[in-house]
């Protein structure tokens, strides 16, 4: 059904991405996705979400459009859509979307976890700039208020950036509509633990990982991802209870926070996409932990 609701969503038509071109599009809580109209490209640039729309796009655009990259705040896909904007042409177009449902956050955050989960299993990779990347050539900006602050643009010969590598393909989508399985969405997870027993439980440093509640009212409680999973899994049982259930699951190749991100942004759409909202305490919400 939300699968559906998805297809269904009400998109704008795509317009140039301008900064002095959006008084029509509302000051509402919304989902946004940017495109490029180069024929090489067939797959989106980004996909956001935010609580004030056209302030959001209007923020890109002109970040996308200034004379030196700029910062990854306000907005971080800024430095991304910059550097192909410079790479590629200022063909940028951008469409939205105000649902009803992204009137609450979570919906919102569960919406765009989804849209994007949805775009890696079709294409097979990732909107360009969502999860902090940046394209290949370029350094990327640090945040304003880091200490020294840099402004990021091309790179000379012979160097890299980290966050320049590539993403991961996206599991195979198994048995997606069973989030408690355990084969969910082809991985393989482990056998479930109280968080009382994570001691024993021995799991790996990197990986993703689900935590639940027996009888809850929804299937699971929270979705993550960790370079640390045992040090995450001692927080989590300060903030979820020694009675809540964790599995853990590996997968190879995620030795990069935007990696493990993008398993992680899998896992949440097709949970979303199943169940209709986020998981229990997903997205920062711990106030709904009982």
């Amino acid at each position: 059904m939300i699968d559906t609701e998805l297809k269904a969503l009400d998109w704008s038509e795509w317009k140039p991405l301008d900064a002095d071109s959006f008084s029509e599009v509302p000051r509402e809580p919304g989902l946004y996705r940017i495109r490029h109209r180069n024929d090489s490209r067939d797959h989106l640039e980004y996909i956001g979400e935010s609580g004030d729309t056209r302030r959001r796009i209007q923020s890109l655009a002109r970040g996308v459009y200034a004379d030196e990259m700029p910062y990854r705040d306000p907005h971080t896909a800024a430095p991304c859509l910059w550097a192909v904007r410079d790479h590629v042409g200022p063909a940028l177009e951008v469409s939205h979307a105000t649902p009803p449902k992204a009137s609450d956050e979570q919906h919102r955050k569960g919406l765009e976890a989804a849209l994007i989960a949805l775009h890696r299993r079709e294409t097979n990779r990732s909107p360009t700039a969502n999860f902090g990347r940046i394209i290949g050539g370029y350094k990327q900006s640090s945040y304003s208020y880091n200490d020294p602050s840099y402004k990021g643009g091309p790179l000379g010969p012979g160097e890299e950036e980290p966050n320049a590598a590539s993403g991961i393909e996206p599991p195979d989508w198994q048995n997606w509509r069973e989030p408690l399985a355990p084969d969910w969405m082809g991985l393989d997870w482990s056998e479930s633990y109280r968080l009382a027993q994570r001691l024993d439980a021995n799991p790996p440093d990197t990986g993703v990982y689900r935590i639940w509640y027996e009888n809850g009212d929804l299937p699971l409680a929270y979705i993550g991802e960790s370079s640390n999973i045992p040090s995450r899994l001692y927080n989590h049982e300060q903030a979820f209870g020694e009675d809540a259930l964790f599995a853990y699951a590996e997968w190879g190749g995620l030795d990069a926070s935007h990696k493990r991100k993008e398993i992680e942004t899998d896992l949440i759409g097709a949970y979303y996409l199943e169940v209709g909202e986020a998981p229990l305490a997903q997205f920062g919400h711990t106030e709904k932990i009982p």
